[in-house]
């Protein structure tokens, strides 16, 4: 018997219950339903699938991009500093090209520099031995006056290029072996150099000419001040082996540039290497002094001096 207005105590309310359907059976999704479901999922992750290496192109960017700052600012202290004593460099300079140009149609001179990690002795190659002779090379202005064969003799202006390719310096130390005073301290099959990021610098250091205030009638005494070298470095990314040549590289399209000013201009070493040797610690240098009256072959080291700001 069933009062109006109560509820038979027999039949329980469950929450979790469907209505029944049309046909007295449970109610569910429906397979439209259902693909429908799948048609939204697959369009999302097809859009997070073509963001992805967009943004892991961005983090790998962002990483070398970092390197490459740290690497930048190093060189640039060392030269504005004139450092003849940051050994370590050697540990990553693998190649330094030097570029001759002369005003005067002499034929343009190429000199070739190869470090310790190497592979092969490259034709016509001179090895890197110190670090001394790296911060000699790329110091270097670029405009300097240099006999020629074409003008018997005399001085004429010479462009020079210099690159510097490069292993990062503030990679992992996994990917590098280690030289110490030109001597390589790991094996010579060590392959960790050939995982190593790689990149290209080209130098240029050019000296303002000292202008003269109005008024004056002749320069200022002080050679510090007299002159001031802008130095400019360009980074060009990555460096990648093309093929099973261990000299032959393909240049990236990422580009990046670095300017300072020095107080000063650079100068030249006499004779190649200090008289004292003691000055620069106990270590050989290669370098010939240079004759009376230099050829066109003779290479000079450049180095700002010390306390250049």
């Amino acid at each position: 018997m069933r009062i109006h207005g109560q509820s038979d105590s027999s039949v329980s309310w469950n929450p979790l219950r469907r209505p029944a359907g049309p046909s007295g059976g449970t109610a569910a999704f429906t397979m439209i339903e259902i693909a429908l479901c799948i048609a939204v999922v697959a369009i999302a992750m097809v859009a997070i699938i073509g963001v992805l290496p967009a943004g892991l192109n961005v983090q790998k960017q962002n990483r070398e991009e970092s390197l490459l700052t740290q690497d930048a600012e190093l060189l640039l202290n060392a030269l504005r500093g004139g450092q003849t004593r940051l050994q370590d460099l050697l540990n990553y300079a693998d190649r330094v090209t030097l570029v001759r140009q002369y005003r005067d149609r002499a034929p343009t001179r190429t000199n070739h520099f190869h470090g310790p990690l190497v592979q092969g002795t490259p034709a016509g190659s001179d090895p890197l031995v110190d670090a001394f002779q790296v911060l000699g090379l790329i110091s270097r202005p670029k405009y300097t006056q240099e006999a020629s064969s074409v003008s018997r003799g005399n001085p004429v202006v010479v462009t020079n290029t210099v690159q510097l390719e490069m292993r990062s310096m503030s990679g992992s130390m996994a990917d590098h072996p280690i030289i110490r005073k030109g001597e390589r301290r790991t094996l010579p099959n060590d392959t960790r150099i050939d995982f190593a990021f790689r990149y290209r610098v080209t130098f240029e250091t050019v000296t303002r000419q000292p202008v003269l205030v109005p008024g004056a009638t002749q320069l200022p005494a002080d050679s510090m001040a007299s002159a001031v070298s802008e130095v400019r470095m360009i980074l060009e990314w990555p460096l990648q082996r093309t093929g099973t040549d261990p000299h032959q590289y393909r240049l990236g399209l990422n580009r990046r540039e670095f300017r300072t000013e020095v107080l000063g201009q650079p100068t030249r070493l006499q004779g190649n290497v200090p008289q004292d040797l003691t000055y620069f610690g106990d270590i050989v240098y290669p370098f010939n002094p240079a004759p009376d009256n230099p050829g066109p072959n003779v290479i000079h080291f450049y180095r700002f001096p010390p306390g250049a700001l």
